[in-house]
């Protein structure tokens, strides 16, 4: 058998397939890498470009148990889903802080003040836009698309590609995540609500005091004028939550998949 052959191998490409597989997946849900104003076809290419580094650095699992057709797509199916999974983690966190935002501006009264956010072309408020920018700018700044790629390569010993399966405390795992996202919009609307009902407390008391004061008109702009005093103390506060959330992120990702196996 010379070079090429061995190269070759049937069970040299259907590792191949598996990886690109989890890359693929991780690659369209993961913030930056799945980013909407990136081209599919450059994600392809930077898929198969990781893929082709990580394929000689992934181990091969000897019980893949391919024996034809339809089990070759269960695996990628599964692989695939494996990559989905890893990609919506650091994806919950931008959620949660959209979210977050969201509240904030809603009870700023700014919720008609609505614009198309470009990663999700769901409309959002000026606050919710400000706070995900925010978050995208602390993701580049430190390197979380790099330890992305960093838990990625971690997870092929951790869960060889092909001897993974899907089991129930895993997927439970990944459940409890996803709520993560309301306790992660609490967190980061939090200063700006508790501002804002002192505000609505206040202009309830001057209401019953002065009864010739329109409390309604008036709340408009106190609100948002206070409001957005309140949003620019926060970030700060904001700023350390993410650096705390980001910092969690790769040994959380790399517990999932050990919760699967």
């Amino acid at each position: 058998m010379n070079g090429l052959e061995f190269v070759l191998s049937p069970e040299s490409v259907i590792h191949f397939m598996l990886v690109v597989a989890r890359l693929g997946g991780a690659m369209v849900a993961a913030p930056f890498f799945g980013h909407a104003a990136m081209p599919m076809r450059v994600r392809a290419a930077l898929a198969l470009a990781v893929a082709l580094a990580f394929t000689a650095y992934a181990p091969m699992s000897t019980a893949l148990g391919i024996e034809n057709t339809w089990s070759l797509a269960g695996a990628l199916i599964v692989e695939a889903a494996t990559g989905l999974m890893f990609g919506l983690v650091p994806q919950f966190i931008l959620g949660g802080v959209l979210l977050g935002g969201e509240m904030a501006g809603i009870h700023m009264g700014i919720g008609l003040a609505q614009l198309v956010d470009p990663l999700t072309n769901a409309n959002a408020t000026p606050v919710a836009l400000l706070f995900q920018c925010l978050t995208m700018l602390v993701f580049l700044a430190l390197d979380v698309h790099h330890l992305i790629l960093r838990a990625l390569a971690r997870s092929f010993t951790v869960a060889p590609v092909g001897a993974f399966h899907l089991g129930a405390a895993g997927l439970s795992d990944f459940l409890g995540l996803a709520t993560g996202i309301f306790e992660i919009a609490v967190r980061i609307a939090a200063p700006v609500l508790g501002g804002l009902l002192i505000i609505d407390t206040a202009m309830g008391l001057l209401a019953r005091a002065i009864k010739e004061l329109n409390v309604f008109i008036m709340g408009f702009a106190v609100k948002i004028g206070v409001g957005f005093l309140l949003v620019g103390a926060a970030l700060p506060y904001a700023v350390q939550f993410l650096q705390h959330q980001f910092a969690e992120l790769e040994p959380t990702l790399v517990g999932l998949l050990g919760s699967f196996n």
